[in-house]
């Protein structure tokens, strides 16, 4: 038996083709699960140090003129940015930065 190829025949075939790869990509989506959004990324308060603790060591004793192992107002006002925050630095407001005020206000997260 010889198969002619009619239009009817044709459509058929090619419905049934359609089908069967719909059906396919259908179970293919529902059998494997969408994968979970990218997690945002956020900041931890345990990052790493912007500096290192020998860098900060070296710019305080840099800034520590008399070596007395505190920076004054006056030691600081020839560093821009250290005078320009040294209030904020100062936490213990006695008008000095001690190495342990000066690394963390060096290693304090920036605010935008």
């Amino acid at each position: 038996m010889t198969l002619i190829a009619t239009p009817r025949r044709t459509f058929c075939a090619l419905v049934a083709t359609t089908a069967s790869l719909l059906a396919v990509a259908v179970h293919a989506h529902t059998a494997t699960p969408e994968a979970p959004a990218a997690p945002q990324v956020q900041v931890a308060a345990t990052t790493a140090p912007r500096y290192a603790a020998a860098d900060i060591e070296r710019a305080f004793s840099f800034m520590d003129a008399n070596k007395d192992g505190r920076v004054s107002r006056e030691e600081a006002a020839g560093f821009r940015n250290v005078a320009k925050h040294f209030s904020a630095a100062d936490t213990d407001q006695d008008h000095a930065l001690s190495l342990e005020e000066f690394e963390s206000a060096m290693n304090r997260p920036k605010t935008p």
